[in-house]
């Protein structure tokens, strides 16, 4: 692992992202598909990324998850972008800090989430 932390394999949650994203992750990664657009593209923004990495970042960054087990996960803007970098095995949480918009529930993220049995605590104290 070059730059950032390993896998913690005893994390709950971050079993659930791998299984449910990790090699499509690492693809991305590998493929160059998780890079920012160029500056002289239409719509072009330090924060605009479309894949999933950064929409999986905007889905943890500051939203509360529950396990149907009770178990329960929460992420930092660091530690979300930290996370993410461990699953693909590459780079630091820099590579994802600020991705895309923070708490941001990302449509597919959540239906593969819940599918590990995982699920965002939309109440109004989360």
């Amino acid at each position: 692992m070059e730059g950032g932390r390993g896998r913690d394999p005893g994390d709950l949650f971050e079993a659930a992202v791998e299984r449910a994203f990790g090699e499509r992750l690492r693809h991305e990664r590998a493929n160059g598909l998780d890079g920012r657009k160029g500056d002289n593209e239409p719509g072009a923004g330090l924060w605009d990324r479309q894949g999933l990495g950064a929409r999986l970042w905007g889905s943890l960054a500051n939203i509360d998850w529950i396990h149907d087990g009770g178990d329960t996960a929460s992420y930092s803007f660091r530690a979300a972008g930290d996370m993410i970098a461990a699953v693909v095995g590459a780079g630091d949480y820099m590579d994802w800090y600020c991705s895309s918009d923070a708490g941001v529930l990302d449509v597919e993220v959540a239906e593969a989430l819940a599918r590990e049995g995982w699920k965002p605590d939309v109440s109004e104290d989360a």
